[in-house]
């Protein structure tokens, strides 16, 4: 093979290399927006469901019996 033909070989397989990495870090960036979308949905409506408790309460424990 000559020098020209593996430059090229070489310059083709760098490029589906770059090619293959942006479409994986795409479909990686793409996968973590979807999970935050999911994970501030399940917020809000569990913020919506359980108002917080009125103040004061929850911060002691009474252990008689």
């Amino acid at each position: 093979m000559s020098s020209l033909a593996a430059t090229a070989t070489q310059t083709l397989a760098t490029s589906r290399n770059q090619t293959i990495g942006i479409a994986a870090a795409r479909q990686q960036i793409a996968s973590e927006k979807a999970v935050a979308g999911l994970v501030a949905e399940g917020a809000q409506s569990s913020a919506a469901a359980n108002p917080p408790a009125p103040a004061g309460q929850g911060q002691r424990v009474d252990r008689r019996a």
